[in-house]
C-alpha cells in the first residue's frame, strides 16, 4: 500500500470514530466543537465523513450482510438507535469496504482543469463565445483539437449557452460535451448536463441536442426544448422537463410538488457535511422555491411550512424530523 493509500485510509478510519463517538449517548458539547474542527482542517477529512455515511446507506441496502444482521439484531433486542450506529461506525473503520470505497474516488475530478466546491457556482467564457456555469461540487476539462471544443464532465451539473444559437464554436469547430456514458452535441441550444452516478441527465431549454450513449453502436437520441433525459452507456430514457430546471443558475432550488425527501437530498448537494431526511417524515409534500446559497435559511422555510423540525447535532450534522 502506497503512503497515499495509507494516509486515506487512516481517514477514513478517523471519519468513522468520530461518527461512533457522535453517535453515542455520553458525547458532550466539547466533542462535537472538537469534531466541527476536525472536518475544517482539511477537505479530505469532510470527504471521509461523507463516505462513511455513503457507507452506512450500502450496508443497509445489502440482504445478508453478517455484521450488519449483528447490529439489527441488538436493535431489535432493545439496544438504542444510536448504539446501533455506533455500532456500524466501529464496524467501517476497519473494513476493507471502507478502504475500498475511498479509494474509488474519482481521480480525474481532483485534476480537473476547472472545478467548483460544494455550494459554489462559477461562470465561464470558453474560447470562441461558449458560456459555461458550472453548479455544486463539479469538475470538468475543456479539451482543444483542431475540429471539436471539448468538455469532458467528470462530476456534477452544467449549464451551457451555445454562441450566438449554434453549434459551432468557431468556423470549423464543434462542441461536445462527454461524460462516461457518452457525448451530447448540442445543434443551437441552451441545456444542462448532469451527472448521476451511473447515468447523465441532459435538459433542452432551447433548440436541440443530439445524445450518444458510449456502448449503442452508433445509435443517436435527439432531445427538443422542454425534453430531459437520462442516458446510460447502452440507452436513453426521455420525459418532460421542468420549467425550472436551470433555477440554479439563478441562486434557487424551485420543488413543485416534491417529497420532501427528495427536496432534503437536493439542498444536500449545496451545504458541506450530512443533511439527512428522517423516514417518518421523506413523504410530506412540499412546494417552493428555496435559496441554495443559504440552506440553512431554505431548511427553516420548510420547517415554517411543514410539521417539522431541524435537529442539529453538529453544524455538520442536520436532520429534518417530525416536530414533537
Amino acid at each position: 500500500m502506497s503512503d497515499i493509500q495509507a494516509a486515506r485510509k487512516d481517514t477514513l478510519r478517523a471519519a468513522a470514530r468520530w461518527y461512533a463517538l457522535l453517535c453515542s449517548e455520553e458525547v458532550t458539547a466539547q466533542q462535537k466543537h472538537a469534531h466541527a474542527a476536525w472536518l475544517a482542517e482539511d477537505p479530505a477529512h469532510t470527504h471521509a465523513w461523507q463516505e462513511v455515511e455513503k457507507l452506512r446507506r450500502q450496508f443497509q441496502a445489502i440482504p445478508g450482510t453478517p455484521a450488519l444482521d449483528a447490529l439489527q439484531i441488538k436493535q431489535r433486542q432493545g439496544h438504542s438507535r444510536r448504539a446501533v450506529l455506533r455500532g456500524f461506525a466501529l464496524l467501517a473503520a476497519g473494513s476493507a469496504l471502507g478502504s475500498l470505497a475511498w479509494q474509488r474516488a474519482p481521480v480525474d475530478s481532483w485534476m480537473a482543469s476547472h472545478r467548483t466546491a460544494r455550494g459554489e457556482r462559477r461562470e465561464y467564457t470558453l474560447a470562441g463565445g461558449t458560456q459555461l456555469v458550472l453548479n455544486t461540487a463539479t469538475a470538468l476539462d475543456v479539451v482543444e483539437t483542431s475540429t471539436t471544443q471539448l468538455i469532458r464532465l467528470y462530476a456534477g451539473e452544467i449549464f451551457i449557452r451555445t454562441r450566438n444559437g449554434t453549434g459551432k464554436v468557431a468556423a470549423a469547430k464543434t462542441l461536445q460535451v462527454h461524460t462516461e456514458q457518452g457525448t451530447v452535441v448540442p445543434l443551437g441550444t441552451v441545456f444542462t448536463v448532469r451527472k448521476l452516478g451511473t447515468s447523465t441527465q441532459v435538459t433542452v431549454l432551447e433548440d436541440e441536442v443530439e445524445l450518444i450513449p458510449q456502448s449503442a453502436g452508433g445509435k443517436t437520441q435527439r432531445l427538443v426544448a422542454g425534453e430531459q433525459a437520462q442516458m446510460s452507456s447502452v440507452n436513453v430514457e426521455v420525459a418532460t422537463a421542468s420549467a425550472q430546471a436551470d433555477s440554479w443558475t439563478r441562486g434557487l432550488l424551485v420543488a413543485v410538488d416534491w417529497p420532501l425527501n427528495r427536496l432534503v437530498a437536493e439542498l444536500s448537494r449545496y451545504r458541506t457535511g450530512v443533511l439527512r431526511c428522517d423516514p417518518s417524515i421523506a413523504g410530506l409534500r412540499v412546494s417552493g422555491a428555496f435559496p441554495i446559497d443559504n440552506t440553512d435559511r431554505a431548511l427553516q422555510a420548510i420547517a415554517n411550512a411543514l410539521p417539522v423540525s431541524v435537529d442539529r447535532l453538529t453544524q455538520y450534522w442536520v436532520t429534518l424530523k417530525a416536530s414533537e
